[in-house]
């Protein structure tokens, strides 16, 4: 049996993935869970390729996913105290427009009255979606070149 040399080393080559560094990683993932910015255009900042991006993404969907819910944790709490935010605090500003209006009775109060139950039934999902129909009828006229008629 012939000698045989192994020759061991305990470097490593790993293989460097510029989106995986430090501060580029976090900032990266919270660009993808924002969605403002294509992955095209993100692999332009980078100095990567979409590609690139789109598996960075599908490695680290999760935390993507966690960001993006902590994301929209922070615009609803930011929003609590606008009141407006609330369905039924809509609802009753509604109500409340369309009692004062039927007290009075002008065309223009009438209208107010309409639009705010109006609203209201779009809010609770009363109304069904608007579909615009267009009818047009219009005269086709066919031509074949090359060919007589009184050949037909």
């Amino acid at each position: 049996m012939a000698d045989v040399k192994v020759q061991r080393t305990t470097e490593l080559e790993i293989p460097v993935r510029p989106l995986e560094q430090g501060w580029r990683k976090a900032q990266l993932i919270r660009q993808l869970a924002m969605g403002e910015l294509t992955q095209q255009r993100l692999g332009e900042m980078y100095g990567v390729s979409q590609a690139s991006i789109s598996r960075f993404a599908s490695r680290y969907k999760g935390d993507i996913e966690m960001v993006r819910y902590r994301l929209a944790e922070q615009v609803q709490a930011g929003a609590e105290h606008l009141w407006v935010v609330g369905k039924q605090n809509r609802l009753a500003e509604y109500q409340q427009t369309a009692e004062r209006m039927s007290e009075l009775n002008t065309p223009r109060s009438h209208e107010i009255k309409i639009s705010a139950l109006k609203a209201v039934a779009e809010e609770l999902g009363d109304l069904p979606a608007r579909t615009q129909v267009n009818v047009e009828q219009n005269v086709v006229s066919y031509e074949i070149v090359g060919v007589d008629p009184e050949d037909i």
